[in-house]
């Protein structure tokens, strides 16, 4: 041990000493800021974390099972980080995009389907709607039926452009068998369709769901089947041979062989429209549909006269059939109407000074308002009722006796006028 006994020198290892002290307070302050200067700039690093690729220590790291490995807690992966899009990563083969698109058209025909079964249903008959070479028509129209005319209607939603779609009304069960096609069950029966070519065939639905694809041909051959063009439309003459035929096989049909009176007789390559009655009530006015088959008509319609809309109805049960061969007149309207006889017919005949006996009339047919004679001496008369007061007119024909009729009354009457 050294003793100091010199004051002077004592003083100085005292004020040695204190620097000494001083110095590591200094260094040891230095050190804890840099650290906490260390700690702050990972803090703020950690609210924006750089991804780093994991090295091979980092790996084997992460699978060695150590007790401070096992303590650390893991960090959550930020949802903003790295995010895949699930359609890149989805290899390009197997992406649905043609299914999304049929399964977008079918829903859309499915949708054109039930809004065109509907206003078929509610709206078609009075206006005449029907099926003309397998699509929906409006006869009275003139003109297709669009998805423009199912939404004007209030049947069907904006945005499906017409020129994309065909509206068809045709038999459920004329495609079965076609190749593709698969038919709901309750779609057999004849009602609307809509289809939409897609690569090349046709997609097509009913309003109970998807029918299948088609090729364009069997597609084609779908709307055939419904072609109304059956030749020239003709008006049979009384002296014609064909004339006596049919209504020859309208007895076999009827069971009688009756005498009748005709009102006209109209036919084409395929169909005929009898208009006719007995002869012992002439009122009884009825109107059948024969189809030609290998030279034999067959009775395919009877009592058409029954129906209000003729077109629509008849168009229902015979599809292929022209329904210009039906008369501008619609019996059902006028049931109850016609009598065979008219009293004030009769009073303007005598009148006329055309007969001098109720017995020189072999033939009358009349409605409140018209009439139509014949008479004993084959002369032919219209009587019509003007302001009250019945009238009687020559006429030389049937033609003519149905144009004055029209020209008076701007009816047609053809179904009072017997034929030549």
């Amino acid at each position: 041990m050294i003793t100091v006994k010199n004051k002077k020198w004592r003083y100085t290892f005292v004020l040695i000493g204190m620097l000494l002290f001083l110095c590591s307070a200094c260094a040891l302050g230095r050190g804890e800021a840099e650290s906490s200067m260390s700690h702050v700039d990972q803090g703020e690093d950690a609210k924006d974390p750089i991804e780093v690729p994991p090295s091979k220590d980092d790996t084997d790291a992460a699978k060695d099972p150590s007790p401070s490995s096992e303590q650390e807690t893991p960090v959550k992966d930020d949802p903003t980080v790295g995010r895949i899009e699930p359609e890149k990563t989805q290899p390009e083969s197997t992406k649905p995009f043609w299914q999304s698109e049929t399964t977008r058209l079918t829903n859309n025909l499915i949708s054109i389907a039930s809004a065109g079964q509907t206003d078929y249903k509610v709206n078609g008959a009075k206006r005449g709607w029907m099926s003309k070479s397998g699509e929906l028509y409006s006869y009275y129209d003139g003109k297709y039926i669009t998805t423009d005319t199912l939404v004007a209607d209030g049947y069907l939603e904006k945005g499906l452009s017409p020129s994309d779609y065909k509206i068809l009304l045709v038999n459920g069960s004329d495609l079965v068998g076609i190749d593709g096609a698969s038919v709901p069950s309750d779609s057999m029966d004849f009602g609307v369709f809509a289809a939409t070519k897609q690569s090349g065939k046709y997609l097509i639905a009913s309003s109970s769901g998807k029918v299948g694809t088609i090729s364009e041909e069997d597609f084609n051959s779908l709307l055939a089947k419904y072609n109304q063009s059956n030749g020239k439309i003709v008006r049979l003459s009384s002296a014609s041979a064909e004339y006596e035929r049919i209504l020859n096989y309208i007895s076999l049909f009827e069971g009688r062989f009756d005498d009748y009176y005709v009102r006209e007789i109209r036919m084409d390559n395929k169909h005929a429209v009898v208009v006719f009655s007995n002869r012992i009530d002439t009122s009884n006015i009825k109107q059948y549909i024969l189809e030609n088959e290998n030279n034999f008509w067959e009775v395919v319609f009877p009592n058409a006269q029954t129906e209000y809309y003729p077109v629509t109805s008849v168009n229902r049960y015979l599809p292929n059939f022209n329904v210009e061969l039906l008369p501008t007149y619609t019996l059902a309207s006028w049931r109850g109407s016609i009598v065979r006889e008219q009293g004030g017919a009769v009073a303007a005949l005598f009148s006329a000074k055309a007969i001098s006996s109720a017995s020189e009339i072999v033939y009358q047919c009349a409605t409140s308002t018209c009439a139509y004679t014949v008479l004993s001496n084959g002369s032919r008369y219209v009587c019509y009722s003007e302001n009250g007061i019945w009238k009687a007119a020559y006429v030389t024909s049937d033609n003519g006796a149905r144009n004055l009729l029209r020209e008076k009354t701007g009816i047609d009457y053809g179904f009072l006028i017997l034929d030549d």
